[in-house]
Parts: C-alpha cells; sequence; structure tokens
C-alpha cells in the first residue's frame, strides 16, 4: 500500500508539471508528449508512474491517449472539465488577462441572474442576510480582503435564494478560483473601483420584487472588476 500511494504522489507531480506545459501553450493541440519511455527517464521512475500521469491527463481532457500510438495534446478549451479553470486563470503564477475577463463576463453574467431570480424568489430573511452583507461593505474602515470576502459571501447568497443546484455547483468554481489567487483579484476592491451601492441597490430592488432593476445593479457591478482588467492590458 506505502509502494501505491508513494507511486501515486510521483504520478500526481508528473501530470501536474505536464499540465502546466500545456497550458501554458508549450504544447499545442495535436502535438505529441513525449514516449513513455522518455517520460520514465527524465523523470526517473518507472513506466506505470508515467502510465498513471497520462491517464490523469486524459481524464482532465488535456491529452487523448492511442495505444500503440503517440499520446497527443488535445483542444482542452473543447474537451476539458470546469476543474481546468483554476489552473488557467494563472498559468505559472502569471495571470492571463484574456482569460481573466473571460471569467469576469461570466461572473457578470451569473451575478445579473442570480439577483433577478432573487427578486422572483427571495423571503425576508434571505433579504435581511443580504443587507446585513451590504451594511458591512458600507463601513468606511473596510479593508480591501473584508470587501472581497462579503462580495463573495453576497454572490453565495443570491445563488442559494435561485434553488439551482447546478449553478451553486458552478458557483462553487468559480468562488475556487478567486481564492485561490485572492491577491490577484484584489485591484477590484480598490477605494476608486468597489462601490456598495450597487449591492445596496441590488437589495433594494429585490425587496421590492423589482428583477430588472436588481439584474443591472449587479451587471454594473460586475463591470467593475472588467475595467481592473483593461487597466492591466
Amino acid at each position: 500500500m506505502a509502494a501505491a500511494a508513494s507511486r501515486g504522489g510521483v504520478a500526481e507531480r508528473i501530470a501536474q508539471s505536464l499540465r502546466a506545459t500545456i497550458v501554458k501553450g508549450r504544447l499545442k493541440p495535436g502535438d505529441a508528449l513525449p514516449s513513455e519511455r522518455d517520460l520514465a527517464q527524465t523523470w526517473s521512475v518507472n513506466r506505470s508512474s508515467v502510465r498513471e500521469a497520462l491517464t490523469r491527463l486524459e481524464t482532465w481532457g488535456l491529452v487523448r491517449i492511442r495505444h500503440g500510438g503517440a499520446t497527443r495534446v488535445s483542444d482542452f478549451v473543447r474537451s476539458a472539465g470546469l476543474e481546468l479553470l483554476p489552473h488557467l486563470v494563472a498559468p505559472g503564477g502569471r495571470v492571463d488577462p484574456a482569460i481573466l475577463a473571460d471569467l469576469h463576463e461570466i461572473r457578470g453574467m451569473l451575478f445579473g441572474w442570480c439577483a433577478e431570480r432573487a427578486a422572483e424568489r427571495a423571503d425576508e430573511d434571505a433579504v435581511g442576510r443580504l443587507e446585513a452583507i451590504v451594511a458591512r461593505m458600507e463601513s468606511p474602515g473596510a479593508r480591501r480582503t473584508t470587501l472581497q470576502e462579503l462580495d463573495y459571501d453576497f454572490f453565495q447568497t443570491l445563488v442559494g435564494v435561485t434553488g439551482n443546484r447546478v449553478l451553486a455547483l458552478l458557483a462553487n468554481v468559480v468562488r475556487d478560483v478567486y481564492l485561490r489567487g485572492r491577491e490577484r483579484f484584489l485591484p477590484m476592491y480598490g477605494r476608486d473601483v468597489f462601490d456598495a451601492s450597487h449591492h445596496r441597490r441590488a437589495v433594494q430592488a429585490i425587496r421590492r420584487r423589482d428583477a430588472r432593476a436588481a439584474g443591472e445593479a449587479m451587471r454594473a457591478h460586475a463591470a467593475t472588476a472588467l475595467r481592473t482588467v483593461e487597466d492591466r492590458s
């Protein structure tokens, strides 16, 4: 059992290294990976560990294994799942502005839709929770890290009000992306960028059952994040 665990750890390290190489674009769709023998020599491991690593890459949608032929890189935009997103945002630790812009755009769509549904479905208790979050956002001494966490809490509360379980799973992925490298997203919460009045307007609209106004307020909030990406470009 110890040997199997050790082999699994080696396979995971190999898989992660190859994943980073693919995500960074050093290997393009259709490119062949080195042979199992060459990879085993490079990593000073046996071929079973390499084979396990390649299987993980295929599970992630990054490669296609052909028995008796070369293992080739897949077009992961077409084949990979959402679990790749955290690794795609900042390959090698450097944020990809294009991917970040895509992420913020999707975030804005989700924020707007959730606010619209909340206006239709929120009960008094849910509205009270949202108002309490906004009140903390409006505190003059609130730090950027605090605003960041409150913004996540606000979004998660909206998602919960919708009752959509698939959206809840998607929201978990988005949250994971932001929390893994939260310092990368702090510019969204600077004094000259973050404006809690968007959240205040959204809650007021939700309370009066105005779905359109609630959605517009949250999309306006999300647009501020897109501006921080544009400023970096």
